[in-house]
């Protein structure tokens, strides 16, 4: 059985060349010739011709002073080796017009966020260095994201560093995005930062999309200690701030998200400061790709600029 298996993955990982170059001795009827048509010495045709009848265990092809003719055997497997090229060729193409899609389409992944914030301007400037590219744009949270970049769903990704997840990913840094308190503004004590030990007995209202993967790791485990009322929602940025405008609750939004944001809540930096750190997400055997790598370029200009 062990043999007949190794048999069996033998033919399917046969070279398509050789059987190709039989093909074409056989209409030509000649080894000699099908040699200088397809760029081989005849000495190395006759020996594709020979591996190739090694490989299959049989007789292919009949010898004669006359020239080259298929074997019964041989003409029995001439119309499953026909096929098998046409299928060779099919792939072939198609292959080839993916790697051609790949350099005119780039699939990008971005927080809501970052599309806002500081997609225009990077596209902007993507736009002048390769005009001939569309840019596909997926906006979603940290775990969609990730999963997307994994699954080949996307080229690259502006996302922040999560270890766990970036397994199999190449990271390029691009930006801190400083984590702020976000606060009511009644009660404003003119403070400039705000302690961690602050959100002790608030009730602490936990954005939606993932964001409590950059937010958790701030209190060590311990934000039930701290915060003794989490609500996990199920809200966007926008909801979360007005819920504290109202008095609601606290929460922990970033500096990008809360440019966007004009509810009447006070933003104070961390004590001790906190980041969520902004990188582009490439999947490391797409890193090398023409097109993501100007990309990666234009978004480390452009975001450069804007956070100066």
């Amino acid at each position: 059985m062990d043999d007949m298996r190794y048999q069996k993955e033998k033919y399917l990982t046969m070279d398509t060349k050789k059987i190709a170059a039989m093909l074409a001795a056989v209409e030509k009827g000649s080894l000699t010739a099908a040699a200088q048509e397809l760029g081989y010495t005849q000495s190395g045709l006759t020996h594709m011709m020979n591996a190739l009848e090694t490989e299959l265990g049989l007789n292919l092809l009949v010898r004669s002073k006359s020239g080259v003719h298929l074997s019964p055997a041989g003409q029995k497997l001439q119309p499953a080796m026909k096929k098998l090229l046409e299928a060779t060729n099919k792939l072939e193409d198609a292959a080839g017009q993916l790697r051609e899609q790949s350099f005119t389409t780039l699939r990008l992944g971005a927080y809501a966020s970052v599309a806002r914030q500081w997609i225009p301007s990077v596209l902007a400037e993507f736009r002048r260095v390769s005009p001939d590219t569309d840019v596909v744009m997926d906006v979603g949270g940290i775990m969609e994201l990730y999963e997307k970049l994994k699954n080949d769903e996307l080229d690259c990704a502006i996302v922040s560093f999560q270890d766990a997840l970036s397994q199999g990913l190449h990271m390029v840094p691009l930006a801190d995005d400083a984590l702020l308190a976000i606060l009511p503004a009644e009660g404003d004590d003119g403070a400039e930062s705000f302690p961690l030990s602050g959100f002790g007995g608030k009730e602490f209202l936990m954005p939606s999309f993932d964001f409590d993967l950059d937010i958790l790791p701030l209190f060590d485990g311990d934000l039930e200690k701290i915060a003794s009322r989490v609500r996990h929602t199920n809200l966007d940025d926008a909801a979360i701030a007005s819920m504290v405008a109202h008095g609601l609750g606290v929460s922990i939004l970033s500096s990008l998200i809360m440019r966007d944001i004009h509810e009447p809540v006070r933003a104070v930096p961390l004590n001790p400061p906190a980041v969520r750190r902004l990188c582009i997400a490439v999947s490391e055997r797409r890193q090398g790709d023409r097109n993501i790598r100007r990309f990666v370029r234009c978004a480390q200009s452009a975001v450069g600029r804007m956070e100066k």
